[in-house]
């Protein structure tokens, strides 16, 4: 079994907490659809630790987040939804990953290449976990038909989309600035 340094245990606790207090913050555009921040606490994880550091940040904003403001009742399905989602954040923004031995490619380049893999992540996530999952556990947790969940989930992923896009990139470049890790 991996260890995990000390540091990065109390760092993926901190962004655990935040995403726990991100997901008290939600802003409801129907009875099932819901426009929160916790992808960004999952995004800055994935980003610095890695796919699997970014995955289990992203399960544990769940289940934490449930038994602190638990919102109807717990569904293992949208765990496994917000682990995929640190996994996808984690596969394309991870940067020891994306470290070439020259910076010459588009998706290489310090600030350009960051927003474009954000992008590209944001939108497999998009694809796979929001408009394909959670429509899913969404249809199956509630008894409505896929149709009816997916068109509400691509009107609040549509607004959503940039805006979401956007906070990620600024807070990592943020936090590059600042030599956090």
């Amino acid at each position: 079994m991996k260890h995990f340094p000390v540091r990065t245990m109390t760092a993926g606790a901190l962004l655990v907490a935040f995403g726990v207090i991100a997901s008290m913050f939600r802003i409801p555009l129907s009875t099932i659809t819901e426009i929160t921040l916790t992808g960004i606490p999952i995004a800055v994880g994935a980003f610095y630790y890695g796919p699997v550091i970014g995955g289990v940040i992203g399960a544990l904003i769940d289940i934490v987040g449930f038994f602190v403001h638990p919102v109807g009742a717990f569904f293992p399905g949208f765990t496994i939804s917000m682990a995929f989602i640190g996994l996808i954040y984690g596969i394309f923004l991870y940067k020891r990953w994306w470290a070439p031995e020259k910076k010459q490619d588009i998706l290489h380049k310090e600030k350009l290449g960051l927003l474009i893999r954000i992008v590209i992540a944001h939108l497999i996530k998009t694809i796979v976990v929001s408009l394909g999952l959670n429509c899913l556990w969404l249809s199956v947790f509630y008894g409505m038909t896929l149709e009816a969940v997916f068109g509400g989930t691509l009107v609040k992923e549509s607004i959503n989309f940039a805006f979401e896009a956007a906070l990620i990139y600024y807070v990592i470049r943020g936090l590059q600035r600042v030599k956090m890790r």
